[in-house]
């Protein structure tokens, strides 16, 4: 059948590039192995058969040009994709699955790494730049890294080309077509079916900020970046040169630690400013996934500084290089298998690559085990012990350490997997608090290291001098912890020690840095930098988080249904549309639902700070959380967020009214009720008294005329849900030619109607009749938390990341240098 209008040729010219990139990676990387082989790129440094260094030559040169083929085959993929996507080729199941037509540009972007194959391809295309680069700076090293790197894009090539071997399906393709993927549906057997997809299923609504253009790319990098240190480790066992492969590795890992670490906190950017949990850190599997591999790569970094400038901790670095990528590695079967289905707001469905991802983790755990087995007695090892007193021995321990907690993480990230090889049904109820059980000590370990090993040296130390180095830092960090622990009312000693152990990290490593900008040599203190940005990052963390405080008090106690657990349903409050409420130290107005389309509201709500509500306000703002009723995902929901120097009130929305009644389902309901003066009766959620009856009504409204009978009842109505909405009304009744006759009274914004029916003289009573519509009333239910302090911890990320830049440039120039004297 000839479909019309169907982009056929560009998916198959896409399909074909996959093909290409995946024959070229294999061939790179057994020209690269034979090139290594022949050891014309051997760092060994010994003099060369000229035969030998012929046929290495020849092996090197084809090894380029598969890669290059590789990369440009990749370079392709990308760019048909995002054709497609761009142009809304929604007979594309990849396309239709993650964009529609109202995405703007940007989101576009957002598309291609929304799903697996696209996220695949990135972590490829990154591969590939690194690729590149090493070719380029590598020298010596090029083909044995090289060979570790085209090795791993042969598995990530099988990831994308989606074609069947011997009944195994391998991979899944971007580029399968919607009738190919369903042939049975009915659509597909007509030839016009691409006009009948008017439009895709759009992308994840939590997806659609900013933070997402930019989060994934720097993240995969980061995991990228990974693959370098791990060649290179590697590579120096393999070629045993455990030499010189250690200033290229620290330039690399020193890369790789810093794009990581920023990607991981710009996905906590990203939850903070778009999931409703009220933090930055929730300690979601996938999260831990993408902290484990940079806690142990910095825990490599640091004992590669050591084997540097000591020789000691080589066999330990030689370890802790390859298990980062190895965890990235199981972080990717963790995060694609669907294995956390059930425990992750964020991991992909399973496409059937479980066995594939398995086979990527343990064919470069076993590359690995084999090459430290052969290799284990020819790495050369310090026989003398470290003293206890030099900056390599608590170096290593804080190595330790970050191995320790990167482990422990790992375990209970990795329940779900060992419930089902065991049979076990283990679960973490409360993750934030399971996990911040044991992290906390680990990070006030970690901090106090990071200051006191400063004032350490290489080698040996003099104990004296560095007992003098301490006591202004431990003088100025008791002080300052003491007033700190006293203006916040901080009563849980482990925040008070993890204060004193982020000041302390602080005020250490400052003083550091000071030190090295008096003696000129501030372009040496990168690490200084960092550990004052790990300092600020604790610090702004337990302040933010340990102290935040929830404004939204349900001070009314209203119970707001069966979706809301205790905690949820008192630290929620009901705001109805222009009626104030008083909200800590705000008077907050809910001004109405703004519309965006079929699913998309923004509810503005206006924060005045006043001590009344009849006061002027000393400051006002409004906040627009957004909302979405989304078909599949239920409410999705965007907070809001107010940012200040010093705190922030961030808003978000928990429920909002239904406005999809029908007719009979607003139907009004007349309640009738007998009432005395002074009498009071709640009905509903309405306290209403009355006060007085009156003989002379006053409602402009009544005409009296000659004969008429007529009263007014006083009433004071309250709303129980918001008791600043209190009213006195007057509703009238008469008789008049001997009829009975009443003016109702309606109280707008309580939706309520009063009727005076009846007097009973004998029993000094009235009757009233309630009028309550049951239409829906425009409300919100949200939750509103004062973060106080966070900007320490957006400025410790920044920080954190310069000092790694720091330090990678002083890597740059170091071997610039040397170059320069060979």
């Amino acid at each position: 059948m000839n479909y019309i209008g169907e982009w056929f040729i560009t998916g198959q010219i896409g399909h074909l590039c996959t093909l290409i990139s995946l024959v070229a990676a294999i061939v790179a990387t057994i020209s690269y192995y034979c090139a290594s082989l022949y050891n014309t790129t051997s760092v060994q440094l010994q003099p060369q058969n000229p035969e030998s260094e012929k046929q290495g030559q020849a092996w090197l040169k084809l090894a380029r040009g598969a890669f290059y083929i590789h990369a440009t085959a990749v370079a392709l993929i990308f760019i048909i994709l995002f054709y497609l996507i761009f142009n809304h080729r929604f007979e594309y199941k990849y396309v239709w699955q993650h964009s529609s037509l109202d995405l703007p540009l940007r989101y576009m972007i957002s598309c291609f790494w929304e799903g697996q194959e696209g996220s695949f391809l990135l972590w490829t295309i990154w591969h590939a730049v690194l690729g590149l680069v090493l070719i380029r700076n590598a020298k010596r090293w090029e083909a044995p890294t090289m060979t570790f790197v085209c090795a791993t894009q042969i598995f990530l090539a099988v990831m994308l080309i989606g074609i069947y071997f011997f009944g195994y399906k391998l991979g899944s393709s971007p580029f399968i077509l919607m009738r190919d993927d369903t042939p049975l549906a009915p659509i597909f057997g007509r030839a016009d079916y691409v006009s009948m997809i008017t439009d895709g299923n759009g992308l994840n609504p939590l997806l659609q900020n900013y933070w997402m253009v930019i989060h994934p790319p720097v993240l995969f990098l980061g995991f990228a970046g990974v693959i370098v240190p791990f060649a290179y480790a590697l590579a120096a066992l393999w070629q045993r040169d455990y030499t010189n492969w250690a200033l290229p590795t620290l330039k690399w890992t020193l890369f790789a630690g810093g794009v990581l670490g920023l990607g991981i906190l710009m996905g906590g950017a990203w939850a903070y400013e778009s999931l409703t949990f009220g933090g930055f850190w929730a300690w979601d599997p996938v999260e831990n996934a993408s902290l484990v591999p940079w806690l142990v790569l910095i825990a490599g970094l640091h004992t590669l500084l050591v084997y540097k400038h000591t020789g000691y901790a080589l066999k330990a670095t030689l370890i802790l290089l390859p298990l980062s990528f190895l965890f990235i590695l199981y972080s990717t079967f963790l995060t694609r298998s669907g294995v956390l289905g059930e425990t992750s707001v964020h991991s992909f469905t399973d496409l059937g690559m479980s066995g594939q991802l398995l086979a990527f983790l343990f064919f470069f755990i076993a590359i690995t085990k084999i090459l430290l087995f052969t290799r284990w007695r020819s790495i050369p090892d310090v026989k003398k012990e470290e003293s206890a007193y030099s900056r390599e021995f608590w170096m290593f321990i804080g190595a330790l350490l970050l191995l320790l907690i990167g482990g422990m993480i790992s375990v209970d990230t990795s329940w779900p997997v060992i419930n089902k090889l065991l049979g076990t049904n283990t679960t973490i109820t409360d993750a934030v608090q399971h996990y911040n059980r044991y992290a906390i000590w680990f990070a006030i370990l970690i901090a106090i290291l990071s200051g006191a090993v400063q004032f350490l040296r290489f080698k040996t130390s003099d104990l004296k001098k560095f007992a003098a180095s301490q006591i202004i830092p431990l003088t100025l960090t008791a002080v300052l912890t003491v007033a700190i622990a006293w203006a916040m009312g901080m009563k849980y000693w482990p925040y008070m020690v993890m204060l004193f152990a982020s000041t302390y990290a602080f005020i250490a490593n400052a003083t550091y840095f000071g030190q090295k900008i008096k003696s000129g040599k501030m372009r040496v203190a990168g690490a200084s930098v960092a550990h004052i940005g790990f300092a600020l990052i604790l610090f702004g963390t337990l302040i933010s988080q340990g102290y935040q405080d929830v404004i939204s008090i349900n001070t009314m106690g209203i119970e707001y249904g069966k979706d809301f657990d205790a905690k949820t349903n008192a630290e929620n409050i009901l705001l109805y549309k222009n009626q104030p409420v008083q909200m800590g130290q705000y008077w907050v107005t809910y001004k109405g639902e703004e519309i965006k389309n079929e699913i998309d509201s923004y509810f503005p709500v206006l924060y005045e700070k006043k001590q009344a509500i009849d006061d002027a306000p000393t400051e006002s703002f409004t906040l627009r959380p957004h909302a979405q009723k989304n078909p599949k995902m239920g409410l999705v929901a965007n907070p809001s967020t107010k940012h200040y120097l010093h705190k922030d009130v961030f808003t978000h929305i928990t429920s909002f009214a239904d406005k999809t009644q029908t007719e009979s389902e607003t139907a009004e309901q007349l309640k009738e009720i007998e009432l005395k003066p002074g009498d009071t009766a709640v009905v509903n959620r309405r306290l209403i008294i009355l006060n007085s009856i009156s003989p002379q009504p006053q409602d402009p409204r009544y005409i009296a005329l000659p004969g008429d009978i007529a009263a007014a009842a006083h009433l004071t109505v309250t709303d129980l849900h918001n008791p600043s909405q209190t009213v006195e009304v007057a509703p009238v009744y008469y008789i008049r030619n001997s009829q009975e006759n009443f003016i109702e009274t309606t109280i707008e914004e309580q939706q309520l109607s009063i009727r005076f029916l009846k007097i009973y003289p004998d029993k000094n009573a009235i009757k009233l009749g309630l009028l309550e519509s049951t239409a829906p009333q425009d409300f919100i239910i949200m939750k509103a938390v004062v973060f106080p302090y966070i900007n320490v911890l957006w400025i410790g990320c920044v920080v954190l990341f310069i000092g790694f830049m720091m330090s990678l440039r002083q890597r740059y120039l170091e071997a610039k240098r040397k170059k320069q004297s060979n």
